[in-house]
């Protein structure tokens, strides 16, 4: 009989430890961080590699992978979000970059764009873009409308 109490005391302390030791573990569980990210977007040094007006959608598909969606323009979207989901929480946005590729009507390259996603606010953070000052004027359009001053439009206003 006195054997009996002590083992059915024995199995409690077993059961209390068991149990103490699972709520601690938890415990620690739920306050760490799980950094979690998601999609793709080049480095800079791959960006640095492509060159406005001369890579074409082929070319960057090959120099940079495929892009995570494409625009109405056919200009490329690279997006990656950093979420942090700490324990038993639901995960919360940390950070969303957006790489924008875009495209001139015969499909060259024409515009390298950098965007984060900051307190709901869109930030540029980098963009390179060529313009070729050119427009779809003939060559005697072109000599004709230099020769009669600056315009609004050439003066970017």
């Amino acid at each position: 009989m006195i054997q009996k109490a002590h083992s059915l005391e024995s199995k409690k302390l077993i059961y209390l430890r068991n149990f103490t030791v699972i709520l601690l573990v938890s415990l620690v569980v739920s306050c760490t961080t799980n950094i979690k990210n998601h999609g793709y977007i080049p480095s800079k040094s791959e960006l640095e590699t492509l060159v406005i007006g001369k890579d074409d959608k082929q070319s960057i598909r090959k120099k940079i992978g495929l892009p995570a969606t494409g625009g109405l323009e056919g200009s490329y979207y690279y997006i990656r979000s950093t979420f942090n989901a700490p324990g038993f929480k639901s995960a919360q946005l940390i950070d969303r970059t957006v790489v924008v590729l875009s495209f001139d009507p015969r499909d060259k390259l024409k515009n390298i764009e950098t965007f984060n996603v900051d307190n709901g606010i869109i930030v540029r953070l980098d963009y390179r873009i060529t313009e070729s000052g050119l427009d779809d004027k003939n060559l005697l359009q072109q000599i004709l409308g230099s020769i009669s001053g600056p315009s609004a439009s050439s003066l970017g206003m």
